[in-house]
């Protein structure tokens, strides 16, 4: 049996569309509450479903081959004045043994003694906090069980029970949910105190039988063998203004007569156009967060990141951190100190060179009770070369790693190029990277990877293959815990069925020792894992994956999902993730409450997603890796330019979602005329746009526009020098516009006219 390699964050339950959002009284999956509650929806009424076959095979080095198939079905609906009903069916035979899937009904947003409710039965998923957690560098796993919850709401205040028995992910390809030895019980609330201030509460109990906790070692952390754990954490989200945001928390654990550290964190973000910067301080006891299968807390230490944008061709940005673990001070635990600084530059050089590097430093000491103390020095520098030419986007990339264990000096260079040509149903890319190990010993191997992707009417074939030892991420400075190559095909059949089918291989990129544990508990790369909880995962591992499943839809139905995201609807838990996010207007004002509708995003320069009513779009199946996110500049509409950032890389993990938010600027248009006396010229007359050296020219009839201005204060600016001959201005020269996206423009007006000068007479007298 394998335990889950990662948590799935981006449930079915969040994947339903507009009438989803009404019926959840706009509440974010957080759990957090908005203040205000929109009018539910009172003649829509349908819904829609989907039935499913599917399976996959997996075998590996390391173990026998396994099998898992069954039948899922899910289901949602609207119904008028009582709310939206969902549920979920899922059974599946493994190894001769049944095994259920995500089982649940719930009925959200029904009106009921003044709150509106959500009741769940079944499998359920909490948030890990009650507000909205700024930072990224400090994980908490999200909370699975099976049992009951319910929400109710009344104005700006969230009330939540729930109450179950803790289950873990289990199956590479279909998911299926096992029972933890733990159970669950939790209370909380939320609410808005003021505008800008968001406070919530939760009181929470961890419960496991002592010979449970001793018999499942892989579970629970060494020291944690409380049965009984009960924590009460209050938390808080002051926004004064829109770019900052302040977080504090305070957590309280109790174990029966002893009593553990109080956990605390605190910091603040500033997200500006020019600056933005992210610093908190934590201090988490071995008992913050006890949930079984995870490790989270034993840490603390300051962390602070900062991002200097000078130019939108110019970012700077550098972060720092220093952690200690082991705050109970108990000596039969490794005491483990980390220190770690990075600073980087990214530039758009000239010809259209994208240019990033960084170094990076980690300083790591592990001192265990009757062994020698274990202290390492390490460094990473590395560089990115791109440039997009045509159909093709060419890369060069090159780090070296030095790594100083004071058992020797270790040494890693690798040098990596690549090439991606786009055409528009077909794309492919490789890279081939060149890496030398020197030191104790002298290694030289090259790691190839290739994309393709093809899109042909209902016919859908990706293939994303890594072959190859890759070096780089076997250090502290991992990024990725596991490598992977899937290829795969998804077809779109008649009468709503789709056929998809996959081939994986998956392999454990690191060797997981409490170094990398401790380094990366919190990162992308281990996601919070438990030590056990990934160890337990073959090291080596192929699987081969099919899904046959039919759209339903009865009434007025519901928004229908392609094949691509009803397949993580449907609850399977592949080695893909997702990449989501949500495009706004930027303004001077600060972002508008409208968001960005019809906005063309591009991941990899292959796939394309435009933005929905609510400003967010969706990239489902992405595999696990680097990938580039970005505006569609080619195809972004003619009324917007982009925002300070136009691309963004990011880091997708097996059966998570990453996430890219980005800001288009509104463009108006300055109109005009300049009127003269009859018959007068008034053509080619130059007007100018000021600041700067825009500037346009009149036609026949003295009109003239401005087009594509960013929001802000201007002048427009006559030229008396190509007026007509004689002509003289009767208006001002120079006229001030205020450009504000939602307030009109006013037309601007000139006027002049035209002098002659008139010869003086001369009578001369004749005599005759």
């Amino acid at each position: 049996m394998l335990w889950p390699q990662r948590p799935s964050h981006n449930g079915r339950r969040q994947k339903t569309g507009r009438l989803f959002l009404w019926c959840a009284l706009s509440l974010a999956a957080n759990g957090q509450t908005n203040g205000s509650l929109p009018a539910l929806p009172s003649t829509v009424p349908g819904g829609q479903g989907e039935i499913a076959f599917q399976g996959y095979y997996l075998g590996g080095s390391q173990q026998d081959l396994l099998n898992t198939t069954g039948t899922a079905f899910h289901f949602q609906e609207f119904l008028p004045t009582i709310g939206f009903l969902s549920g979920s069916l899922e059974g599946y035979g493994s190894q001769n043994r049944f095994e259920t899937g995500e089982n649940f009904l719930q009925l959200r947003g029904l009106p009921w003694a003044g709150y509106y409710w959500t009741v769940a039965g079944g499998d359920f998923r909490t948030p890990p906090t009650v507000v909205e957690f700024p930072f990224n560098n400090i994980y908490t796993p999200e909370i699975d069980g099976r049992g009951v919850k319910v929400q109710a709401i009344h104005g700006a205040t969230q009330y939540t029970f729930f109450a179950g028995q803790e289950t873990l992910s289990a199956g590479a390809r279909v998911a299926y949910r096992i029972l933890s030895p733990q159970m669950l019980m939790g209370v909380s609330a939320v609410h808005k105190i003021a505008p800008h201030l968001l406070v919530g509460a939760r009181l929470m109990q961890f419960s496991a039988d002592p010979q449970s906790i001793a018999d499942n070692p892989t579970l629970f952390p060494a020291g944690q063998t409380a049965a009984l754990i009960r924590t009460m954490a209050v938390q808080s989200l002051y926004t004064p203004v829109k770019r900052l945001k302040v977080y504090g928390e305070a957590s309280r654990p109790q174990t029966g007569a002893e009593h553990k550290l109080t956990s605390v964190l605190a910091g603040f973000t500033w997200d500006g156009p020019v600056f933005t910067l992210k610093a908190n301080y934590v201090y988490q006891g071995l008992f913050y967060f006890p949930l079984a299968g995870y490790f989270a807390g034993d840490r603390r230490g300051p962390y602070g990141e900062v991002h200097f944008r000078p130019w939108r061709e110019l970012e700077l940005f550098a972060s720092a951190s220093q952690y200690r673990n082991n705050l109970e001070r108990d000596p039969s635990l490794p005491s483990m100190t980390s220190n770690g600084t990075s600073a980087g530059i990214s530039a758009l050089l000239p010809w259209k060179l994208s240019f990033t590097g960084q170094v990076s430093t980690v300083r790591f000491l592990d001192q265990t009770q009757g062994e020698a103390d274990t202290l390492s020095n390490n460094r990473q520098i590395s560089a990115a070369l791109s440039r997009g030419l045509g159909r093709q986007t060419l890369q060069l990339n090159w780090r070296e790693i030095l790594m100083d264990t004071g058992s020797g000096l270790e040494r890693q260079r690798s040098t990596e190029a690549g090439d991606v040509l786009q055409f528009r149903r077909f794309s492919v890319g490789g890279t081939v990277r060149y890496q030398q190990v020197t030191g104790t010993e002298t290694l030289n191997s090259l790691f190839f990877r290739g994309t393709a992707q093809a899109n042909l009417g209902p016919l859908s074939a990706y293939a994303n293959v890594e072959l190859g030892n890759d070096l780089a991420n076997q250090t502290v400075f991992s990024t990725e815990a596991y490598r992977t190559s899937v290829v795969g095909v998804s077809l779109k059949l008649p009468g709503r069925w789709n056929l998809q089918t996959e081939m994986f291989r998956n392999q454990l990129n690191l060797t997981l020792n409490p170094e990398n544990i401790f380094l990366l508990q919190n990162g992308d790369a281990l996601a919070g894992l438990s030590p056990a909880a990934a160890t337990l995962s073959a090291t080596s591992q192929w699987s081969l994956f099919f899904r046959l499943s039919k759209q339903l839809h009865w009434g007025g139905g519901l928004p229908q999902e392609s094949p691509a995201s009803s397949l993580t609807a449907g609850g399977v838990i592949s080695l893909t993730g997702g990449i989501e996010g949500v495009v706004r207007l930027k303004t001077l004002a600060g972002p508008l409450d409208g968001p960005a509708v019809s906005i063309p995003v591009n991941l990899d320069n292959s796939r394309t997603a435009i933005t929905g009513p609510d400003g967010h779009y969706v990239f489902a199946s992405v595999p696990e890796g680097a990938h580039e996110v970005g505006l569609a500049l080619a195809e972004l509409p003619a009324d917007f330019d982009p925002g300070e950032l136009a691309k963004s890389s990011v880091v997708v993990q097996p059966r998570r979602t990453a996430r890219a938010d980005f800001d288009v600027l509104p463009l108006a248009t300055i109109a005009g005329r300049v009127t003269g006396p009859e018959k007068a010229e008034l053509e080619n007359i130059i007007i100018r746009l000021l600041p700067g050296n825009r500037y346009t020219s009149t036609d026949k009839d003295g009109a003239f526009k401005f087009y594509n201005v960013h929001e802000g204060d201007f002048s427009v600016a006559l030229d008396a020098q190509t007026l007509p001959e004689g002509g003289e201005l009767q208006s001002p020269a120079k006229v001030p516009v205020a450009i504000r996206i939602g307030t009109p423009t006013p037309s601007i007006e000139f006027s002049f006219l035209v002098k002659t000068t008139q010869k003086p007479i001369r009578k001369v007298l004749d005599r005759k």
